[in-house]
């Protein structure tokens, strides 16, 4: 699985980010919203964000799009039905 911890990761094995506080290696420095999803183990459907800090709205990032990974961003998502 690509959870590891913070002292075992090589920096060449991919970029550390989180999901859903979980730590994450994503193998490639620019990947989809759906690959994203598909690492953080949940459903592709679900809104994904990219957490933003600062008292301003998080990033909601779509499934074809495209996004430039640097270690440590957040990211988590909320299921289906739950904005309204």
């Amino acid at each position: 699985m690509s959870q590891q911890s913070e002292t075992s990761v090589d920096a060449h094995q991919g970029v550390l980010i989180r999901i859903n506080d979980v730590l994450h290696v994503a193998p490639q420095e620019v990947m989809s919203g759906v690959a994203i999803a598909g690492l953080g183990g949940f459903p592709a459907d679900n809104q994904l964000f990219l957490e933003v800090p600062g008292p301003g709205p998080d990033d909601p990032i779509g499934g074809e799009q495209q996004v430039h990974l640097h270690p440590g961003m957040k990211f988590y998502d909320v299921p289906v039905g739950t904005f309204g």
